[in-house]
């Protein structure tokens, strides 16, 4: 940010995962920052993310990964899986540069990943061992941002910057049961920011921000698709009495859902006097949301 100081432009409870090639830098604080910037009961994390200039920049990447380049992923090898299969693709680019030259600039990044994993499922009872197996846990997801700076006169300068996060995985919600059992997650997440940014004298400068955040997730049942041929698909919850491992049927975690939405304005100013700065800052926050989720009835005795 150009002239301006570290700021939470990535809102600090947002469920949103960002390209590591968006960042341009980054501040942990274990303790509360001042009135100026953001209030929490614990500390914060401040993100900045990249823009453009008057030059074109860009980069391509692919990184990948798998099994025959990994370690065991277990002290002890599994001898049902002397060679579990997993496999990372990641690919990705960003590019930024000037729309008009010193006074409107872009910068875009978009990122995939495709990730193809095993889990293994070792029943602890004898009578059921031959119910274990090797399970497919896919993860898919992706992310964009986009972001736009413009110089509007030598003493103001605003950007906007929309970022997306959607993923989704088919996987366990604990402990090693078997797929019929396991969650199809699922998350899309939006956000937008606007940030102007203004110097009266170049000793009074204000920040005014504002930010909008939508963030969807569902913890739905497997179906056909995610698990073909799983024993126990859309049968009820089922535990094996002596066993701490066996579980098939629709886990009682399923369904959950949840919409959450954040309005964020934030202002701040500060003024430097001699030796001595002041800062002054408010923030208004309107957080609206929904969520649904299942009841587990188990019968006593």
């Amino acid at each position: 940010m150009d002239g301006g100081t570290i700021r939470n432009e990535i809102e600090g409870d947002t469920q949103m995962n960002l390209s590591q090639e968006v960042v341009q830098e980054f501040q942990v604080s274990s303790a509360n920052f001042d009135l100026s910037t953001d209030i929490t009961s614990v500390g914060s994390i401040n993100v900045v993310t990249r823009q453009g200039g008057n030059d074109f920049h860009g980069s391509g990447y692919f990184f990948f990964r798998d099994h025959n380049m990994a370690a065991y992923p277990a002290l002890n090898r599994n001898l049902q899986v002397p060679d579990p299969f997993f496999a990372r693709r990641n690919p990705g680019f960003w590019i930024g540069g000037p729309i008009k030259k010193d006074k409107l600039f872009f910068f875009f990044s978009y990122e995939y990943m495709n990730q193809a994993q095993l889990f293994t499922v070792q029943p602890d009872l004898p009578s059921v061992a031959g119910l274990g197996g090797n399970f497919g846990s896919p993860y898919k997801g992706k992310n964009l941002t986009t972001r736009f700076d413009y110089r509007l006169t030598p003493n103001h300068t605003m950007y906007a910057r929309y970022s997306h996060d959607g993923n989704h995985g088919f996987g366990p919600s604990g402990g090693a049961t078997l797929p019929s059992n396991w969650l199809r997650n699922t998350n899309w997440s939006d956000q937008t920011v606007f940030d102007l940014t203004s110097s009266f004298p170049p000793s009074l400068v204000n920040d005014f921000h504002f930010g909008y955040t939508y963030w969807q997730n569902r913890n739905l049942f497997p179906q056909p698709q995610d698990c073909p041929g799983c024993l126990g698909l859309g049968f009820p919850d089922l535990t094996m009495v002596g066993s701490n491992n066996f579980e098939i049927g629709n886990t009682s975690n399923a369904t959950q859902g949840r919409d959450l939405r954040r309005y964020t304005f934030q202002d701040s100013l500060t003024w430097q006097k001699g030796s001595h700065r002041f800062r002054f800052g408010t923030e208004l926050e309107r957080a609206p949301g929904t969520g649904s989720g299942a009841i587990a009835i188990r019968p006593a005795g």
